[in-house]
C-alpha cells in the first residue's frame, strides 16, 4: 500500500513559482474624427462608471523661459470657463455624482473626469466647456499663484525636494528638464493670464488632442459625443522647441545644498538617462529593478538591510520624451552620507563590471513578469497605459510581449545594458543636508560646489581667502 506521505507535497517547502508568460494587454476601440483627433474607448461594464480624459502632447517641456507655465495651464483648466464659474463646473459635476481634474507632466496636458455612465453626456458638456474656452479669471489666477509661490517657499525647507532641484539643474542645466515644473518664485510671480491662454490655445489644437474613454461606455456614443463636442476644433500640432541634446559630464559633479538645520542629508547619484521609446528601455527597466527598483533590490538590500543607513535605497530611469533623468538615491544620518555614496557608487559600478548571478536575476524577472498583470487589472490602470502609448508612439501591441522580452534578457545583456546607461565616474553627487559638514566629507569624491536653498552659489571661504 502506498504511503500517502509519498505522493502529499512537501509543505514545509514554498512551491516553486510557475513559468511567467505573457499577458494579453487589454483590446481598445481607436477612431480618428476627420480633423485628427483620435477617439480611443476601452470598454468595462462591470461597473456602471465611465471615466473620460482629453490629453494633449506637450507639457513642461514647452515652458521655455517660464518654468511653471504648462502645469499653471493646466491646473486653471477647470477653474472657470467663457460661461461657468470655478465653482459651477465643480458644482455641475459633483451634481450628477462625479469629479473633474487637471494636471500637466513633462510630455502631456489633460482634463479628466470621472462620473456615473448614466449622466455622462451631460458631464462631456462640462469637460468640453473647460478644454475649448477656459478664462483663466484674475482672480483664480491669482488664488493660485499664492498657493504655488506657498508651496515653492515649503519646498526650501526640505533637503529631499532641496536635492531633487538641484540635481535636475546639475544634470541638465538651462534644458527645460533642468527647470522646475511647478517654477521658481521669479517665474510664477511674473505669469500673467494672456500668457496662460496664449500657452492653452497652442497646445490644445486637433491635430494635438486624443480622447481616451474607459468603462461603462460604448464607442458609438463616444464617438457621437466626441465628433458633436470636439468634431469642429482644428489646429496642427507645434513641433516641440529644438534643444541640443544633454551629454555627460567629463568628471563627476559633486554639488552640496546648505540645509543646516537638516537632521539628515538627502543624496541623488546620477545623470541622463533613456528616452521613453528607446528600444532598449526594456533591458534598462530589468537593469534599474536589480539596482534600485523594489525593496529586494541590490541598493536596498546594502544601505538599508546590511548597512542601516537608511529606511528604503531607491533608483529609477524617468524615461520622457527626451532621455530624461536616472537618480539613485536615499535619505541617511548626517553622518554616514559619505558612506552611503560610497555605496551607491560601489552598487553602481559593481552592477557594470560583475554579471548578474543567474539566481538573482530568475528572482528579479518572476517578480516583474508576475506584478506586471496586477498593473492592468483596473479600467483606470489600462487608460493610463493607453496613454503612455499614444504619446510615446509605442504601438498597440507593445505590452502584449512586454513579460516575453523581460524573460529574454540574459546576464550578458544586463551587464552590457549596465555599461552602457550608468556611469558613476561621470555622474552628479548631489547632497542636501548641513552644508559645512557635507562639504568636507564629500571632497573625496570630487570638488564640491555649495548652494543656498534658492540656489545661489556659496563661494569657498578658504578659497577666498587664498585668493586675497
Amino acid at each position: 500500500m502506498t504511503d500517502p506521505r509519498d505522493i502529499m507535497p512537501d509543505r514545509r517547502r514554498p512551491p516553486r513559482p510557475g513559468v511567467p508568460k505573457d499577458v494579453t494587454f487589454p483590446d481598445y476601440f481607436e477612431h480618428t474624427l476627420a480633423n485628427g483627433i483620435k477617439v480611443i474607448v476601452y470598454e468595462d461594464h462591470s461597473l456602471p462608471i465611465a471615466a473620460v480624459n482629453v490629453v494633449t502632447r506637450g507639457g513642461s517641456y514647452f515652458d521655455g523661459a517660464q518654468p511653471g507655465l504648462a502645469s499653471m495651464s493646466a491646473e486653471l483648466l477647470t477653474k472657470g470657463t467663457a460661461t461657468r464659474s470655478a465653482t459651477d463646473v465643480v458644482e455641475e459635476i459633483e451634481f450628477l455624482g462625479g469629479s473633474i481634474g487637471s494636471g500637466a507632466g513633462w510630455d502631456s496636458m489633460s482634463v479628466g473626469i470621472s462620473i456615473l455612465a448614466r449622466h455622462l453626456e451631460n458631464a462631456m458638456d462640462v469637460l468640453a466647456d473647460t478644454v475649448r474656452q477656459p478664462s483663466f479669471p484674475a482672480e483664480e489666477v491669482e488664488r493660485v499663484r499664492e498657493q504655488r509661490l506657498t508651496d515653492i517657499l515649503q519646498s526650501k525647507s526640505s533637503p529631499s525636494s532641496l536635492a531633487y532641484e538641484r540635481f535636475n539643474a546639475a544634470v541638465y542645466g538651462s534644458h527645460p528638464y533642468g527647470l522646475p515644473q511647478d517654477g521658481t518664485t521669479a517665474s510664477v510671480t511674473a505669469l500673467q493670464p494672456e500668457q496662460l491662454h496664449t500657452f492653452h490655445e497652442r497646445r490644445f489644437v486637433a491635430g494635438n488632442m486624443f480622447i481616451t474613454a474607459v468603462g461603462d461606455v460604448t464607442p458609438d456614443a463616444m464617438v457621437e459625443m466626441a465628433t458633436r463636442l470636439f468634431g469642429d476644433m482644428d489646429g496642427s500640432a507645434i513641433a516641440p522647441p529644438e534643444e541640443t541634446a544633454v551629454g555627460l559630464p567629463a568628471t563627476r559633479l559633486v554639488q552640496v545644498v546648505d540645509r543646516p538645520s537638516a537632521v539628515q542629508s538627502s543624496i541623488l547619484i546620477g545623470h541622463t538617462g533613456i528616452a521613453r521609446d528607446h528600444d532598449e528601455f526594456i533591458a534598462v527597466y530589468l537593469l534599474n529593478m536589480l539596482l534600485g527598483g523594489y525593496f529586494g533590490s541590490r541598493l536596498n538590500l546594502n544601505l538599508r538591510e546590511d548597512k542601516g543607513y537608511t529606511y528604503g535605497a531607491h533608483a529609477h530611469f524617468d524615461a520622457r520624451k527626451q532621455p530624461g533623468p536616472f537618480a539613485a538615491g536615499a535619505e541617511v544620518r548626517n553622518e554616514v552620507t559619505d558612506r552611503a555614496i560610497e555605496e551607491i557608487l560601489y552598487e553602481m559600478e559593481r552592477i557594470r563590471e560583475t554579471p548578474v548571478d543567474p539566481e538573482e536575476l530568475e528572482k528579479v524577472k518572476n517578480y516583474v513578469t508576475g506584478s506586471f498583470p496586477l498593473q492592468i487589472e483596473t479600467a483606470a490602470q489600462v487608460a493610463q497605459r493607453i496613454v503612455t502609448i499614444e504619446i510615446y508612439g509605442l504601438g498597440k501591441e507593445y505590452y502584449n510581449t512586454f513579460n516575453s522580452r523581460i524573460l529574454a534578457l540574459t546576464a550578458d545583456d544586463i551587464q552590457r545594458t549596465a555599461r552602457k546607461w550608468l556611469q558613476p565616474s561621470r555622474a552628479a553627487i548631489v547632497a542636501a543636508g548641513r552644508g559645512n559638514l557635507l562639504r568636507n566629507t564629500l571632497e573625496r569624491f570630487g570638488p564640491v560646489e555649495l548652494f543656498d536653498a534658492e540656489g545661489g552659489r556659496i563661494p569657498n571661504v578658504e578659497s577666498q581667502a587664498q585668493d586675497t
